[in-house]
């Protein structure tokens, strides 16, 4: 049953970015299914209590959010009804329940996608928490990564009118892969390309230490092949070009400076010297402006058209943060968004366009849950932060798994600041697969290895 749990946990991790982004509400059911399936199978011998405690902010969040989404659901006080509700009372004499929601079922279709994430989370978490396995999965997701990355620039170059075997609607001229949206695909492939990065970075630095097996079986000669810094370094390429293909100003912007990050968190604990390590930052931001002069032609020539501040954005967040105090406890409705935007839609927007999303995940969750929700949702980001780059820091071996769970945080984080990446669920759970990986082996080995038995999980 092992076996079975892990293939689960990985086919939805490395399959989910692959139907459009994983938008349509039969993938993200069919993806939670995989996901039950898989944890209810999973071998749990290889979770120390340690890591287990990482998974209790996770537990309450998700639980406050089902809480609100029950509150918005069922009949409340009329004071606090959604005013759309008297309307068909008024004017056509139906007796409906007095709703928070202004929506009747939009909270729970909603909360699916919060439950996916969630269950992606604690799924790597549990299969992380063995050494062996946080590798092969890191391994497999990189690997995914660089084939969606192939995909993208070749369909890019054969078939530009095309999204898988859809037309192209939308960000034509641009590489989008298996996604409708350029700034998702953006951040995917910016968070494939830290996947090749990282792993580069501890290649070049231990390629004298050890040596490889004496009889390697097939297993360890593949292993090494992918581990060699050319195809570490081809596998960063592609994906960064693909990154560059997509014209996201914030995406490349965002993602360079994730992986001068990603450089700095690597050698900052090594025993450079102090001259050096101001040296290694210096040059990791020269490394970073380099890369940008190479790869980020369409991206300069969009922010020289169109600047780095989009001025319907900015209308459209001070426009939604105006929802928030009259809404500060529980929200309008957790996915509801789409449903009140329309009624208060600024003039500098236009006609054009349908603004479905706050394009900021943050405003979005205060407006759609309240402020509390939107405190605890932060704390728990915090602390899981705090994890993240204090086992970049400390740990010895291994360290370059929360390294790279550190800054995939950063690069999705930051951008979900600015735009809904984390809230496609194809990029959602490919972000939090690597978090959780990251996560799990955030804490020292010492801590980890204190559990019932031993167990050697490996993904095949």
């Amino acid at each position: 049953m092992g076996a079975i749990s892990r293939f689960f946990a990985a086919a939805v991790f490395v399959l989910a970015p692959l139907p459009l982004g994983s938008l349509d509400l039969a993938w993200i059911c069919f993806w939670n299914f995989l996901l039950v399936c898989s944890l209810l199978s999973a071998d749990l011998s290889a979770v120390s209590r340690r890591n287990a405690m990482l998974l209790i902010p996770t537990a309450a969040a998700v639980a406050m959010v089902g809480v609100i989404v029950m509150l918005q659901m069922g009949s409340g006080p009329s004071a606090q009804s959604a005013a759309i509700w008297e309307l068909p009372r008024r004017f056509f004499g139906l007796a409906l329940p007095e709703r928070l929601s202004v929506t009747a079922r939009g909270p729970w279709l909603a909360f699916g996608s919060v439950l996916l994430l969630s269950l992606a989370f604690v799924r790597a978490v549990i299969l992380a928490s063995d050494a062996r396995a946080a590798r092969s999965l890191l391994r497999i997701l990189a690997l995914a990564g660089c084939l969606y990355a192939l995909y993208g620039i070749l369909a890019e170059l054969i078939a530009p009118d095309m999204v898988l075997f859809r037309q192209k609607e939308a960000y034509l001229g641009f590489a989008t892969g298996t996604f409708v949206n350029r700034n998702t695909a953006a951040t995917f492939w910016g968070t494939c390309a830290l996947l090749f990065l990282v792993p580069l970075l501890r290649t070049m630095h231990r390629r004298h230490e050890g040596g490889p097996p004496a009889q390697p079986n097939w297993q360890q000669r593949l292993e090494q092949i992918f581990a060699t810094p050319v195809a570490l370094g081809a596998g960063f390429a592609i994906c960064t070009i693909a990154l560059a293909m997509t014209g996201s100003r914030a995406g490349l912007l965002l993602s360079v400076g994730a992986f001068v990050l990603a450089i700095v968190l690597y050698l900052l604990p090594l025993e450079l010297g102090r001259s050096r390590k101001w040296l290694v930052l210096g040059g990791s931001a020269a490394a970073g402006l380099v890369l940008l002069q190479l790869v980020g032609g369409i991206v300069a020539g969009r922010i020289v058209e169109h600047g780095l501040i989009d001025a319907q954005r900015l209308a459209a967040y001070r426009a939604s943060s105006g929802m928030i105090p009259d809404h500060q406890l529980l929200g309008v409705g957790l996915g509801n968004f789409e449903a009140v935007f329309p009624a208060i839609r600024p003039a500098e927007l236009g006609s054009l366009g349908i603004w479905d999303r706050a394009h900021s995940t943050p405003l979005e969750i205060a407006v759609e849950l309240g402020i509390p929700a939107f405190v605890v949702i932060a704390l728990v980001c915090i602390w899981y932060f705090y994890h993240l780059f204090t086992g970049s820091l400390r740990r010895k071996r291994d360290r370059y798994i929360p390294v790279v769970g550190a800054s995939v945080a950063i690069l999705g984080v930051s951008h979900s600041f600015i735009d809904f990446s984390l809230q496609i669920p194809g990029y959602g759970v490919f972000f939090a697969a690597i978090v959780g990986c990251g996560l799990a082996q955030s804490l020292p080995s010492q801590m980890r290895k204190e559990r019932g038995k031993s167990a050697q999980i490996e993904l095949h």
